[in-house]
Formats: C-alpha cells, structure tokens, sequence
C-alpha cells in the first residue's frame, strides 16, 4: 500500500527541519525556518502579480512576477544545499547554483526591460488592480528587507545566498511599484520608457549580486583548499 504523499511531504519536512535544528545555531536554524516559510507566501505573491498582470492586460506585471517565482527557486535551492550538503564542498555547490539561477533571470529581467524601452506600451492599471499590485510589491519588499536584516551578522555561506537574494528580489519589486504607482497617480499619463529604464538599472545590480555570489564562493572555495593543503603538509611534516 502507497504512503499518503501528503503524510509522506510532511514527514520530510519534520525531517528536514530536525536536520536544521541539530547543524545550526538556534538564531541561524530560525532564519533557515522562516525562509522556507516565506518562500511559500513568495510564491503566492508571485502568482499573485501574475494574476494581476493578466488581468490588467499588463506583460510588466507577469515578468515581475515570474521573476518572484524565479528567486523562490533560487533560495530553495540554497535551502537544499543545507539540508542535503553534506560536506562544504557539497553546499558551495548548491551556493553557486543560487547565484547562477539569480543572474540567468536577473538577465532575462534586463532584456525585457531593454525590450520594453524600445517597444513602450502604455498600461493602465484600474485603481483596485494597481493597489493590488502595489500591496503585493510592498509586502515582498518588507518580507526581502525582513530576512536581510536577520541574516546581516550570519556568515554561513547558504544563509549568505539566501539574504544576497533577498536583496536582489527587492531592488526588482522597486520597478513593479514604481510602475503601479504611476499609474495610479498619473491616470497612466507618463512615460512607460521611465519603467523600462529602471528595470534595466534594477536588472543589472541584481545580476551584479549573483556575479559577487560566485566571486565571494569562488574565493571561499580557494581558502578551503589552501588549508586542506596546509593540513595535509603538516602531517607529512609531522610523519
């Protein structure tokens, strides 16, 4: 007889949460728990921009809310590396693949806003769907701002990924604000190219943080292998 997925979903997470618990600090493990947990209200806010980009006719909206969906995969990706990386070279990987999945969409993010710039389409957002734009932007903006502050002082390289991304998550909800904002102010009288060009400077600082991700792992990855070296050396020396 098959075991009920749900249990067997739940269980994991029991599991999951166990391993955490007993790896990481008490303050590290509960900033591990509540991204998980915000990871989940990501990804309704995320379908929820999607929505409203449907709705409102606007290809802007469901861009940025497929980005949002794009770092929720992101730091599930470093939340895999805690739980299944075993060893540090196991859980670099898992960091490195992080910051690979934030620029690969914060480029993709970049050549829609270089799209946009040439390409402007006025959108006129109706009053509820643009506040409901803005209400979801400013949530994740305080959910990101929320787990970088909590993560600042942790130097745990996944923990690292995972406050680099919410980083970056928030300087894309800027241009989706922004966006909605205007719109709702100006009675969708002004320049669209404005959005545009703030989603290509956003872009660009998000693919930034993913270039430093992989810097910053690259450079961790050489310390850890220039002391494994050392060790050894040492107890050759000591034969």
């Amino acid at each position: 007889m098959k075991e009920n997925p749900l249990k067997k979903g739940v269980q994991y997470l029991k599991a999951s949460s166990s391993e955490i618990q007993a790896q990481y600090s008490t303050a590290a493990s509960r900033s591990l728990h509540l991204t998980g947990i915000s990871g989940v209200g990501n990804i309704f806010l995320g379908l929820g921009k999607i929505i409203s980009g449907v709705l409102s006719m606007s290809v802007f909206a469901c861009v940025n809310g497929c980005y949002t969906l794009g770092m929720v995969l992101a730091r599930y990706c470093a939340l895999a590396g805690v739980i299944r990386g075993k060893d540090e070279k196991s859980q670099y990987r898992f960091y490195r693949w992080s910051g690979i999945i934030l620029i690969g969409a914060s480029l993709l993010y970049m050549s829609y806003s270089g799209w946009a710039y040439y390409h402007p389409k006025q959108v006129v957002y109706h009053e509820y769907i643009a506040l409901a734009i803005a209400t979801f932007t400013f949530t994740e903006i305080g959910l990101n701002i929320r787990g970088v502050i909590i993560n600042r002082k942790n130097k745990t390289p996944l923990l690292h990924a995972v406050k680099t991304i919410n980083l970056a998550a928030s300087l894309i909800s800027l241009v989706l604000t922004q966006s909605a904002i205007l719109a709702f102010a100006d009675d969708g009288n002004h320049d669209s190219a404005v959005n545009a060009l703030l989603g290509l400077l956003m872009g660009a600082c998000a693919a930034l943080l993913g270039v430093y991700m992989l810097r910053r792992i690259g450079r961790m990855e050489q310390r850890t292998t220039s002391s494994s070296n050392n060790a050894d050396k040492n107890r050759r020396t000591h034969k």
